[in-house]
């Protein structure tokens, strides 16, 4: 009988694995080590290959099914799943995507709560500080010139000159309605048609390359009706620190030091922010069989390619837009290089966020022998 008791949760736990399995299908070649796209491990000893890679792979994907088919033992299933998560992500760089960052944590969350460390009402309270956190950040780190200048015209919205800005304040404003009782439906009905906006631009819009998007935003919006749909009162200030201390920590404060370059970019949830570190590189023809062919169709006239396309391109995903990670991809990319013009890396990033203007910094082969 003790289960009954956690409809909740469970109904949690199931939304957020079910939408990860879905996640994992639309970018399984992210999951693949042996790729022609670099893989790019924290630590190198943890990266596997051959039959061992396909045991984690299969043992990843049974725990996780087991954790919401079986929930009597879901506790174990979930701890093993979570683990071997955490391998894969060791394994590659490019796996920290947001998507990822942010349902493992609220599946932490989860397992803190089966494993007795607080009660199911301080599991909703951390959900739904999370959300508020993500939805608000969300918005703010749109507010720069970059995103005014390249993301909000390929949206299906009217020229709107400096009033732009408005749009991803209107964002943060719904975050932050989500906390009070008097203005949530609201935020929440404004927040839903933003997925279905967002949904309608990768299906049929300019946006259809970003397949990921699809299971997460409907994962994000199941889970938003099921948090806030309801006039139970949020305290996100009160004597209960200890408790919601970690979400308060990842998702209101931390994503603030993305501002001045202390925190990464996706685990402070501004992916279509506009304001990312971006890269480019420039091959010649003979470094091309080192992508695959339809990858070749993303080349311009110059044979330079964003490092985002030839992520989408043969991942179904962003890249993970950190200067560390760019120069990791280009370090092993010049290992198959022939000589120190093979291919040539360019990183833009934006000094002010008040003004579109991008420095350009240059990288060589010879820079890494």
């Amino acid at each position: 009988m003790i289960y009954k008791k956690n409809r909740r949760p469970k109904k949690l736990q199931i939304i957020i694995i079910v939408s990860l399995f879905f996640c994992f299908f639309v970018s399984f070649p992210l999951w693949t080590n042996d790729r022609l796209f670099p893989v790019l491990p924290v630590l190198d000893f943890l990266v596997t290959g051959g039959w061992v890679h396909f045991c984690f792979l299969s043992i990843l994907f049974v725990s996780g099914l087991l954790s919401i088919l079986d929930f009597k033992f879901s506790t174990h299933s979930l701890v093993l799943f979570l683990s071997f998560l955490v391998i894969f992500c060791l394994q590659d760089q490019n796996r920290w995507q947001p998507w990822v960052y942010i349902f493992f944590v609220l599946l932490c969350f989860i397992l803190l709560h089966r494993l007795q460390v607080f009660t199911e009402k301080s599991l909703l309270t951390l959900f739904r500080i999370s959300f508020i956190g993500i939805y608000t950040w969300s918005g703010l780190h749109k507010l720069n010139a970059g995103f005014i200048s390249e993301i909000l015209p390929q949206l299906p919205v009217p020229e709107l000159g400096v009033l732009g800005y408005s749009i991803p304040l209107m964002e943060a404003l719904m975050g932050i309605g989500l906390i009070l009782v008097s203005t949530r439906k609201f935020s929440v009905f404004l927040l839903l048609a933003m997925h279905f906006l967002i949904l309608f631009e990768v299906i049929l819009g300019s946006f259809t390359y970003n397949t990921i998007i699809i299971p997460w935003n409907l994962g994000m919006m199941v889970l938003l009706v099921l948090l806030f749909w309801n006039k139970e009162t949020i305290h996100i200030i009160s004597n209960q620190y200890l408790t919601k201390g970690l979400a308060i920590l990842l998702f209101l404060i931390l994503p603030a030091g993305n501002f001045f370059d202390l925190w990464p970019g996706y685990p402070s949830f501004n992916l279509f922010s506009g304001k990312n570190d971006r890269a480019f590189l420039y091959v010649d023809e003979t470094f091309k069989s080192n992508f695959k062919e339809k990858t070749h169709l993303k080349f311009d006239e110059e044979n330079k390619i964003s490092v985002h396309s030839y992520s989408y391109s043969e991942l179904n995903v962003p890249f993970y837009s950190e200067r560390d990670a760019y120069i990791s991809l280009f370090n092993t990319l010049c290992t198959r290089s022939e000589h120190e013009f093979s291919i040539v890396m360019e990183i833009q990033t934006l000094p002010s966020l008040l003004n579109n203007e991008w420095e350009t910094e240059s990288f060589f082969c010879d820079q890494f022998r």
